[in-house]
């Protein structure tokens, strides 16, 4: 029986640890070949190899197989054509994952702190780039979204209670509010990082003070990947959901449209000579 170098006293408490690398090689029963260690040393000679300097690794979260082609063809273009953009496949041919290395460090840095990204509808899920990893070993668990809770009351619309409100959803990277600490408008807007293996919030539950009953407060996330309607998770649609769930009496499924924030038009600012134009004229009358 394997060792497992665990503390199990029968009350449940504890859980067994994993063998020791040392007890599974030896159950293993490794030939004389095998059991040969090669010792890669920081010092020693290597082939004279391009480093990776400015690299990320990433993830289509699809559930059909993407091509590196596709990957390329619908990346190039989004991050602007960045200089030295080199994009290779890693892992299994269904993981979707790949590594895009850049020839400087100034894009890599804009394209990581400007997610989402989409191929498509799905989301693209980046990490920096650590070469001591496996393709195995890489884990994607989280995206960054921008989010906001509507019609707040004026009390919470600032950095401290907003972050506790935001924390709900996800872990606060950074709240939009100014100097003061204070947010104005419609909303209340923060960036997050959600876990993408759990369904996305559909708003947050606060109570004001002891003796209310708490309050319902919608969320809506800018620039939304796809999600399933049915259980709220990335990745799939309704349509392919392993959980599937029953409609409502209006046909309905649980989630819907309304958790994608309307994109903002941005308004032309007229000239000051326009402006002037445009006062004169709403104020004078034709003598025509």
């Amino acid at each position: 029986m394997a060792e497992t170098g665990g503390n199990n006293d029968g009350k449940g408490g504890s859980s067994p640890k994993l063998p020791s690398v040392e007890v599974m090689l030896r159950n293993l029963n490794l030939t004389e070949e095998e059991g040969a260690i090669m010792d890669f040393i920081d010092d020693d000679e290597e082939e004279a190899l391009a480093p990776v300097e400015w690299a990320l690794v990433g993830k289509i979260l699809s559930p059909s197989t993407v091509s590196v082609d596709s990957i390329r063809s619908a990346m190039k273009p989004a991050w602007g054509n960045p200089v030295g953009l080199k994009i290779r496949s890693i892992g299994e041919k269904g993981d979707n994952m790949f590594v895009a290395e850049f020839g400087s460090g100034r894009d890599m840095e804009r394209i990581l702190s400007s997610t989402p990204w989409l191929f498509g509808k799905y989301a693209v899920l980046l990490k920096e780039y650590d070469e001591t990893l496996c393709a195995s070993d890489i884990v994607f668990d989280r995206l960054e979204l921008w989010v906001r809770v509507l019609n707040l009351p004026l009390g919470w619309m600032n950095r401290t209670k907003g972050a506790k409100v935001m924390s709900l959803i996800g872990d606060v990277i950074k709240m939009d509010v100014d100097a003061e600490g204070k947010a104005s408008g419609a909303f209340l807007r923060a960036h997050v990082a959600i876990d993408v293996d759990k369904p996305i919030r559909r708003g947050v539950l606060l109570r004001m003070n002891k003796k209310d009953d708490p309050k319902w407060f919608q969320a809506q996330f800018e620039k939304l990947p796809y999600i399933c309607f049915a259980c709220g998770k990335m990745g799939h649609s309704e349509l392919d959901c392993p959980t599937p769930v029953e409609r409502d009496a209006e046909g309905k499924l649980p989630y819907d449209m309304q958790l994608r924030a309307p994109e903002e038009r941005r308004r032309r600012v007229p000239s000051f000579q326009s402006a002037v134009a445009d006062s004169l004229g709403s104020g004078s009358s034709s003598a025509n």
